[in-house]
Order: structure tokens, then C-alpha cells, then sequence
């Protein structure tokens, strides 16, 4: 993860207090080259909205030169350049975009007609984007980016892969050795409780015709049995553990083969190369998968837990070996890419996420149509706080100002008539989302004197650091999952 951090260029696109946060929190874990591109000259104007360099004085320099200066003395190893334009508006993007290696774009507050013709092109080039806004109390943050492969998801909770059911040889003449019946009681009150289970098992299987507990009341009197062989069934806790994992001695983790296949058909790239290994270890394994080779805590004597675990840990190296040898190309895959693949076997996953021009100029699909109208079935407990709500009234100001050429109420004397544009861009965003006639909808944005239109025009695209702060904690959080491919991001 570290090492995909140093190799990635994060490109800022609009140096506001979003975006400034956002590269902040990338800056401190030590990304390793940043580029701060902006059009504000003279930093005067902006400097109040923006605490992090509200110290500055220096009214001569750039905005981008001052945030990049500011980011860097927070850590000096990461590389930073700026560039001032005179206008984002004419600015190539995609020049900017292959003049750098591994590049990850962070749009901050940008107009909507900005906004279209920077994911256009990051689209285009397979540049993942992520856009961050600060607009009012209000904060949003979009995903954008090529297929994201999930390779390490981390879930919270994960079954165990202790392979009792299908034991690999050493792991089953381990378990043979060990003579429950002889051992004293201070050892019998420490062996581990894989090596409980798997004699257990074998017992079960010899007096049931070689089948595993199925049913509900086996499973139930798999797990009095191993009550009953226990000496001090309150006191020794290996046996307690035993019966609380007692379903590993009959289940066991599976991976699921039509997934593979549906993966491979979107994957590219190293995570193709992966997915074709493992299936062909599937097919010379009888279905099994690498092992994962760690060991959960438990109630052992030290030797034993150490035998144990390097069993597992061996077996483990010797599955990533094969699975390399599997891959038709090795070309920038090590063994230790390998080894994190085969861990994660039973989550892989791949995220496709639409681009803004899907978003905001294709008509929403049926499945879409059908989540978000499922959305407005569940409302907060404050109504007016469902996001959903704020989702399209952000929408409605990106919406007046490609129709006005600026954001409501950003101009005094209009702020009347501003609310009753922004008013029609709501009804239109939600007859475009076909929400127009679900129940929260007619009582909230289209019921007549609401105060969403208000409240939006009231920010007049103002910009709030406090609110820029969590939006930035958010969007730096996604950067790090698509850098490191690790747990899983934010899928729109």
C-alpha cells in the first residue's frame, strides 16, 4: 500500500479549501508527488474560507503556489509543483493529465461545464477522478474511475480457512498424533481446537456411513459430543472454542467459480492475469482454493500453536507459488501480489462505476430509477435531512448554472428570482430522475413554499472550511482505497 502511494501523482484541479483538505490528508501518509493546478492570482480574495493558509500575507503569489508551499512543509519527502492559468476553461486537460506517471484527479468546486469536460476527459484516458464541493452546509463527494478491481476488501468479520473438511496431508498426520486420551489434564486443557474438530470429525464420519453433521440436530449433537469428551468443560477453554467454531468441521470456505467468471470477463490488466491463475488452480485442486494460511487466537500451548501455524504458513506459500506459476505473464506481478490475491479469493470483487456524463446527461436506467425511488420509501427521521433530497438540490444548482452562468444567489440584487429559477431546475431534476411523483418528493422539493430552494440560494455557493474538512477526510479516505486497492470505495 505505501509503495502504491509513493508511485501515484495526485493532480488538485481548483486549489479551494475542498480540495486543499483533500490533498492534505494525502500529503500526511506520504503520496508521493503532488500537482496543484488553479486560476486565482491574487489569494486575497479566497484566503478567508480557507484557514489552512489564512496566515499568508504574501498577496503576490498564486493560490497554487501558496497551497502547494503550505502542503509540503507538512511533509517535506512528498515531491509538489504548481501551475497558475489564466483560465481552467481553455486549459488542456489532457495534456495535463499524460505529462504525469499514475495520475488520480481531485476536481474541487469546479462549474458544472468544467466539471463535464475534466471527467470527459479522465474517462477517455482511464484516469479515475474523484470531485469533491463545499457548497453551503451542504457537501458531496463523486467517484469516478475505471473498473476497480477489490482485491483486498478487509471485511470486518471473515470465516476462518482452516481446511478440516478437506485437510491437506500434513495438517491431517498433525492432527492424527495427538492421543487426546493420554494426555494429562493441564495438556488436554490446551490442545488447539482445529485438532479437537478434525478428530471429532473423523469419529462422526465412522459411525456415520463417512457423511459430515447436515442436518440441524446432527450439528446440534456434533457439538454435545465434543461437550461431553471435554474433562472441565467450564475450565478448559479450548473445548468451549471448539464448540463455538464446531461449523468449521463441517463447512467449509468456497469460492465461487461463476463469479470468477463474471469478473474476468470485465478484468484487465494484472487482476486478468490473476483470476485465469486461479482458475486453473481450481480446476487442478477439485474446486479448492489457495489456502489463506493465517491462524485465528486461541487456547494452545505455545509449541503446539507454533507447529501449527507453520503448517498453514507453508502450505499457504506453496499455493502462491503454484498460482504464480499459473499467471501466462509475469510482467509487473511479485509473489507478494499473488500472495495478497489468495487471501482474498473468496472476496474478490470489481467495481464499475458511471462516469458524469452518464450521471448527469443519459437517462437514469430502471435499476437506477428503482434505487433511488427505494431510497425516498426510507426517509430520515428529520425528513429534510435525507440526503437524497440535498443529492438533487445540488444537481438543481449545477443545473441553473449551465442555464445562467453562475450559482443561485451569488448575485445580490436577483436573489428573489434566483430562488424561483433554482425552484424550476429542482422540478427538472427530479422529473429527469423520475421521482416526481413518489410521496417525499411532492412533500418536500415540489411542495408548494418549501424551503430547499431558499436554503440553497441563501449559500450562494459560499464556502464553509468546517464543511470543506469532512468532505476532504471522505474523498481522501477513496483516494486511498483506489490506490492501494485495499477495502472497498464509495460506488455511486
Amino acid at each position: 500500500g505505501q509503495k502504491a502511494l509513493g508511485e501515484t501523482t495526485v493532480i488538485l484541479v481548483r486549489a479551494t479549501a475542498a480540495g486543499t483538505e483533500t490533498l492534505k490528508n494525502l500529503v500526511l501518509p506520504g503520496i508521493g508527488h503532488i500537482l496543484v493546478v488553479d486560476d486565482v492570482k491574487n489569494f486575497e480574495g479566497s484566503r478567508y474560507s480557507n484557514f489552512f493558509s489564512s496566515e499568508i500575507n504574501d498577496t503576490a503569489k498564486s493560490r497554487a503556489q501558496v497551497v502547494m508551499e503550505l502542503l509540503r512543509e507538512l511533509n517535506p519527502d512528498v515531491n509538489g509543483t504548481f501551475k497558475h492559468v489564466h483560465s481552467l476553461t481553455n486549459m488542456d486537460f489532457t495534456k495535463l493529465i499524460l505529462e504525469v506517471k499514475n495520475p488520480l484527479v481531485i476536481s474541487a468546486d469546479l462549474e458544472y461545464p468544467l466539471l463535464m469536460q475534466l471527467s470527459k476527459v479522465c474517462a477517455k484516458n482511464n484516469v479515475p477522478m474523484i470531485s469533491v464541493q463545499a457548497y453551503g452546509l451542504i457537501g458531496s463527494v463523486r467517484l469516478q474511475s475505471p473498473p476497480v478491481p477489490i482485491v483486498e476488501p478487509k471485511p470486518d468479520n471473515s470465516t476462518p480457512d482452516l481446511r478440516l473438511v478437506t485437510p491437506f496431508p500434513k495438517l491431517a498426520v498433525f492432527c492424527e498424533a495427538v492421543n487426546l486420551e493420554a494426555l494429562d489434564d493441564r495438556q488436554h486443557g490446551h490442545v488447539p481446537y482445529p485438532v479437537i474438530l478434525y478428530q471429532f470429525a473423523q469419529r462422526w464420519k465412522k459411525d456415520h456411513d463417512r457423511k459430515l453433521p447436515s442436518t440441524f440436530q446432527e450439528k446440534q449433537d456434533f457439538r454435545a459430543m465434543i461437550k461431553k469428551s471435554a474433562r472441565k468443560v467450564d475450565l478448559e477453554l479450548n473445548f468451549i472454542e471448539a464448540m463455538n467454531n464446531s461449523y468449521l468441521a463441517y463447512t467449509e470456505r468456497t469460492v465461487d467459480r461463476d463469479n470468477i467468471q463474471r469478473l474476468l470477463h470485465k478484468a484487465s490488466g494484472k487482476f486478468e492475469i490473476l483470476l485465469q491463475a486461479l482458475l486453473i488452480f481450481l480446476d487442478s485442486h477439485d474446486g479448492a482454493a489457495p489456502l489463506h494460511g493465517s491462524l485465528p487466537d486461541m487456547t494452545a500451548s505455545t509449541q503446539e500453536y507454533v507447529q501449527l501455524q507453520t503448517l498453514y504458513r507453508d502450505q499457504a506459500i506453496q499455493d502462491v507459488k503454484e498460482l504464480l506459476s499459473n499467471c501466462y505473464t509475469h510482467a509487473g506481478i511479485t509473489e507478494e501480489d499473488v500472495g495478497i490475491f489468495a487471501q482474498n479469493v473468496n472476496t474478490l470483487d470489481l467495481i464499475q462505476v458511471r462516469s458524469l456524463e452518464q450521471e448527469y446527461e443519459c437517462p437514469p436506467t430502471a435499476k437506477i430509477v428503482e434505487d433511488l425511488q427505494s431510497i425516498t420509501w426510507d426517509p430520515y427521521e428529520v425528513t429534510e435531512h435525507t440526503p437524497l433530497l440535498w443529492y438533487c438540490g445540488l444537481r438543481a444548482c449545477h443545473h441553473f448554472y449551465s442555464k445562467v452562468g453562475r450559482y443561485p444567489g451569488t448575485c445580490e440584487k436577483s436573489w428573489g428570482k434566483d430562488v424561483e429559477l433554482l425552484q424550476s431546475s429542482l422540478v427538472q431534476v427530479v422529473n429527469d430522475l423520475k421521482l416526481s411523483e413518489t410521496k417525499l418528493i411532492q412533500q418536500t422539493l415540489l411542495a408548494p413554499g418549501n424551503k430547499f430552494a431558499k436554503e440553497l440560494a441563501r449559500y450562494g455557493n459560499a464556502e464553509i472550511h468546517t464543511i470543506a474538512s469532512i468532505v476532504g477526510g471522505v474523498a481522501s479516505q477513496e483516494a486511498v482505497k483506489l490506490i492501494t486497492s485495499q477495502y472497498v470505495p464509495l460506488n455511486n
